[in-house]
């Protein structure tokens, strides 16, 4: 409202300001005053409540040398929280005696703007001290791995320090580990906020989070740094830097439940649709098509999974992504495009069965599955190919017989590291032996000899080295046969035969009385009777190392029991691999690839079912599961150059690459080894069996070769180890699709190398669900374990 000039002689004021104004809004009030002469007038402010003064400034003041006269005019910023009608008094205009007053003004304040509050301003407690003030907060506090957390970050100004600050404020956000963020929109540009008696200014900085990972997770702290001047009057004053930081902030991220998970269900969070399209409904077989799924929706759509896709009737190939986020609103939202390259197999009219996609929907707390729509197709019958557009590539050939599980390595069965074990006995023993030729003692005379030599007359010694040669040979105590018809018994149950025992107890009896009675021999034959019993005592009894009947029986009975259930076993193997190869044939290649998988269940160790797998796969163009199951064979048999080829048929494999086989026979080099190993100790044994060495002696270099033998033989067994692990392939796994390698182990890291595809590469670390690979061309991150088909597991995956 414009106030009426009050005029005198010399002096005149007017004072101005808006009739209406918002709560806490500015308000601009202009006083100008009038005067005469030379004088500056001085003005009297009343008092302004209930106004609070933002911001009042030095006069601006404008001389008129044709009147002799000046203006002068102030400015005042002012502000209020209250509603109603308010009077602004009067103002006075003072040079020398002369006064002169304005009228007064009338503003009418309103309610305060209605404007949506941020969180983060509604949530906030003010320090209402004149500076500025900086508060973060999340919402919610607990969200699920996935699920979207808007973080804010206000920053408040009053009117004191806007007009001090010299330049804007730098704000500086938090460093985010282990979530995904998006920048929001500001929400409406700055907000006039009222505390008690002030307004303050209200900047809203806005991010949504994806937590990736289970667990706390803690924001650090946000820092605005600012300058203001010692002097709001003047620009040139000196500075004042400052820095302010939120405090941290906290967000607990849970799994979503494990209960009521639907099969479909593949790792996304959010509220999605499901929308399929192809790029024509009439082709020919083998024509491509494009075949694409659109995923809709709100949520971390970058991290949205490709769909299960599944046509019975032709071939699936992934290829390209597309990702859309739309970051205006405050949830953040928008599309995910997958695409995959469709090739008919079989002419005829077929539905596209419809793409069912699970996800969990955090606002509502529970599972959903979205379907697409179904659509049919018209497949015409393929056209021959001309000679000039080249020849379709022919079925891969399979195994027609089935040649049973392959036996385990050598150096994998006991028996053969006892043979190892044992081969070096002799030698040391004759060695030994030859050590200690000096100094051993007199080997005892042996009873069986000294019978020839015993006295003619003399009962005593004739009795004692009969008996010491019986009990000797049938490895018993001569105690023993002391009660009569123990010598017989203890013969017939070493299998001597009844007269040769009845003979040898009665020899025994004769020649006890003799010695008892202190008579001669009765008869002189007793000497050469005795030892013709007992020589054939020691060519009828039975060996003491033989072992008894029932030994080998059960032993035996082992044996067919183990070679009983393998039978059992090989024979449903073949029977599998027989109705594979007869499916595969009649091109049923799923039916094939189930067959020979039942197959290689049964025979985990059959390079048949897995070499005949690997082929029914790629028929399939399965190209992980095909490179899956020759790599298994392949383990099984290195030597088989159809697999090899067939191997080099997704990607040539090098000497340095993952997951390349030596084209050898298996167990070559440890039968190398054996080879060297054996000859050693034997050219060792040889050598102890010699009576001296000089180098006169024709022989002598047989001592000098076993070290070397040795040697070779030990270099022989590490290579054997270290091919025998190449070979099997337990740190080796299959790429099931195209992926990209991470930084580090969780979702949305920096994406490094891609991973095609069927490609073979070596594990080098897990963490949790992530597996750490390395590839060709210095390749390497981690990768979901998922994605992997590890070689070591000798069991076809299941669809």
């Amino acid at each position: 409202m414009l106030a009426v000039f009050v005029v005198t002689a010399q002096l005149a004021i007017a004072a101005h300001a808006p009739d209406t104004v918002f709560a806490c809004d500015a308000l601009d009030l202009t006083v100008a005053i009038t005067a005469k002469g030379s004088s500056v007038p001085r003005l009297a402010a009343p008092l302004l409540q209930p106004f609070d003064v933002l911001r009042s400034g030095s006069p601006r003041i404008q001389y008129s040398s044709a009147r002799s006269s000046m203006v002068v005019e102030h400015r005042f910023t002012l502000t209020t929280d209250r509603v109603g009608r308010f009077t602004i008094p009067a103002f006075e205009a003072r040079v020398g005696p002369d006064r002169v007053s304005s009228r007064p003004l009338q503003v009418v304040v309103l309610p305060m703007r209605a404007r949506g509050i941020p969180t983060v301003v509604a949530r906030a407690r003010i320090d209402t001290s004149p500076s500025l003030n900086l508060r973060a907060t999340d919402a919610p506090d607990t969200v699920f791995v996935g699920q979207q957390a808007t973080y804010e970050v206000a920053v408040f100004l009053n009117q004191t320090v806007r007009d001090r600050l010299r330049r804007n404020p730098t704000f500086y956000p938090p460093e985010m580990q282990a979530m995904l963020a998006y920048d929001l929109p500001s929400p409406g540009g700055g907000r006039r906020e009222r505390v008690g008696s002030q307004c303050f200014d209200a900047l809203v900085y806005r991010r949504a989070l994806f937590p990736l990972v289970a667990g706390r997770l803690v924001i650090p702290p946000a820092q605005l740094v600012y300058s203001t001047g010692l002097s709001a009057s003047s620009l040139f004053s000196r500075e004042e830097s400052h820095e302010l930081q939120t405090d941290s902030v906290t967000i607990v991220a849970v799994e979503p439940p494990a209960s009521g998970r639907p099969s479909e269900y593949l790792g996304t969070v959010g509220d999605v649709r499901l929308e399929s399209r192809l790029d024509s409904l009439r082709s020919r077989v083998g024509d491509p098509m494009l075949f694409t799924v659109r995923v809709t929706g709100s949520g971390n759509v970058k991290l949205f999974s490709r769909p299960v896709v599944n046509v019975p009737w032709a071939g699936m190939v992934p290829a390209d992504e597309r990702v859309a986020i739309d970051s205006t609103n405050p949830r953040i939202g928008g599309s995910k495009e997958f695409d995959w390259v469709l090739t008919p197999r079989i002419a005829g009219e077929f539905d596209i069965p419809p793409v069912r996609y699970g996800y969990f929907d955090p606002a509502q707390r529970r599972y959903d599955v979205a379907v697409s729509g179904d659509m049919r197709v018209h497949i015409a019958p393929g056209a021959l190919a001309t000679a000039d557009t080249g020849q379709a590539e022919p079925v891969l050939a399979i195994r027609t017989r089935y040649g049973g599980p392959a036996w385990p390595p050598l150096q994998s069965r006991p028996v053969f590291w006892l043979t190892m074990a044992l081969i070096p006995i002799p030698a040391i023993v004759g060695r030994a032996r030859r050590r200690s030729a000096a100094t051993r003692p007199v080997r005892p005379h042996d009873p069986m000899r000294s019978l020839a030599t015993a006295p003619a007359r003399d009962a005593v010694a004739l009795r004692r080295q009969f008996v010491r040669a019986l009990a000797q040979r049938l490895g018993c105590n001569p105690e023993d046969f002391t009660h009569p018809g123990a010598l017989e018994r203890a013969l017939r149950r070493s299998g001597v035969s009844s007269d040769t025992a009845r003979r040898a107890e009665l020899l025994l009896r004769q020649l006890d009385i003799a010695a008892y009675a202190g008579v001669p021999v009765p008869s002189d034959t007793a000497v050469r009777e005795a030892a013709v019993l007992a020589h054939a005592v020691d060519a009828e009894a039975l060996s003491r190392s033989e072992l008894p009947f029932w030994v080998p029986a059960l032993l035996l009975a082992l044996g067919m029991s183990v070679v009983v259930s393998v039978a059992i076993a090989a024979d449903s193997a073949a029977t599998h691999f027989a109705r594979g190869v007869s499916s595969y044939v009649r091109q049923e290649y799923p039916s094939a690839r189930e067959s020979f998988a039942m197959a290689a269940r049964t025979a985990p160790t059959s390079p048949d079912a897995w070499a005949n797998y690997g082929t029914a796969a790629w028929s399939m163009s399965d190209t992980a599961l095909a490179v899956l199951g020759w790599r298994q064979a392949l383990a099984l048999q290195p030597g088989a150059s159809d697999v090899h080829q067939h191997l080099e048929l997704p990607r040539s494999i090098g000497p340095s690459a993952p997951g390349w086989v030596p084209p050898l026979p298996r167990n070559a080099s440890v039968w190398l080894f054996a080879l060297l190993w054996g000859t050693a100790w034997i050219f060792a044994w040889v050598s102890t069996r010699q009576q001296a060495w000089s180098a006169r002696n024709p022989h002598a270099w047989v001592g000098r070769l076993p070290l070397p033998l040795a040697a070779c033989a030990l270099l022989v067994g590490l290579g054997s180890i270290e091919l025998e692990t190449v070979t099997s392939g337990t740190r080796l796994a299959v790429v099931r699709r195209a992926t990209s390698l991470t930084s580090e182990p969780a979702i949305g890291m920096d994406r490094g190398p891609g991973l095609g595809t069927g490609e073979i590469v070596t594990i080098s670390g897990r963490r949790g669900g992530w597996t750490r690979v390395e590839a060709t061309e210095d390749r390497a991150g981690w990768i979901p374990s998922s994605q992997l088909l590890p070689i070591a597991d000798r069991r076809p995956p299941r669809d």
